[in-house]
């Protein structure tokens, strides 16, 4: 396996929030167009802070898109999932995109995709940017089995970036 790291040539640092901690990513376009994390040798490549990931850049020969740290906290989607709190969809749909963008970049399987995933990722996006369908606001209504079903993907998502990222000691380049 190669030691070279991969991912996004241009892109920005990605601060994600889980409680108390925090881990830098850096973010941006794969080569086919969907979004991907920096990796080596299939591993997230996490740093300890945004400045950190910036300083990276230069080691690295990456192309900063934007200087601004964007920022996601996923510590809204664990208390739903804990149900010590309602959903957050924008917290819920950032943990399933984070995880999507991570398994394409390590080559992890994923299978987010069917009738009632696409039901649930649509939904999860109209509530986050409800002007995409003509709507100032939007919450949707769950079935019974899509509940079920975005349980066990936001679950399977959180597991996926705590794989990746929680607990193990940082890997820099």
């Amino acid at each position: 396996m190669s030691t070279a790291s991969a991912g996004p040539r241009s892109g920005y640092a990605l601060e994600v929030l889980r409680y108390d901690r925090s881990t830098a990513l850096w973010w941006g376009e794969g080569a086919d167009g969907g979004d991907v994390v920096a990796t080596r040798s299939g591993r997230v490549l996490t740093w300890a802070s945004p400045e950190d990931c910036f300083s990276a850049t230069a080691v690295e020969g990456w192309d900063v898109a934007d200087d601004e740290t964007t920022r996601t906290d996923l510590t809204p989607a664990l208390e739903w999932l804990a149900r010590r709190r309602a959903l957050d969809a924008e917290a819920a749909l950032d943990a399933w995109n984070l995880a999507g963008d991570m398994a394409r970049s390590t080559g992890t399987p994923w299978g987010d995709r069917g009738r009632v995933a696409d039901a649930c990722h649509r939904k999860l996006t109209v509530a986050c940017v409800p002007w995409l369908v003509g709507q100032d606001d939007c919450s949707p209504r769950w079935t019974v089995t899509e509940e079920r079903y975005l349980r066990r993907r936001v679950g399977a998502a959180i597991a996926l970036f705590d794989q990746q990222v929680v607990g193990r000691r940082r890997q820099r380049p």
